[in-house]
């Protein structure tokens, strides 16, 4: 079983934060967070794409942490699903609180 995480700034105040687990070199499961600076230097979530509940979807949270919106990928492998989370929030980070 392999597992891998790590961070990256996309841009100043703005970070990636991946991690996931393969076995025998197939993705089972993976977490991708991105998170933003706030007021006072801390990092906190503004959405995430994750494979909790046995199956990919994205969860959006508002400044205080509630759940807003829950989108599943449907019809999607767990690889498709990753590979698509990290280009969205690299592409449209702007767009998530």
């Amino acid at each position: 079983m392999g597992e891998r995480d790590y961070w990256r700034l996309l841009v100043p105040g703005v970070r990636l934060a991946v991690e996931y687990v393969t076995i025998q070199g197939q993705m089972v499961s993976f977490l991708v967070r991105l998170e933003k600076v706030k007021e006072g230097g801390e990092w906190r979530l503004s959405a995430r794409y994750d494979t909790c509940h046995g199956r990919p979807h994205l969860d959006v949270v508002n400044e205080k942490g509630e759940l807003v919106l829950k989108r599943w990928m449907e019809e999607m492998d767990i690889g498709e699903a990753f590979r698509r989370a990290v280009l969205d929030f690299e592409e449209n980070h702007e767009k998530y609180n």
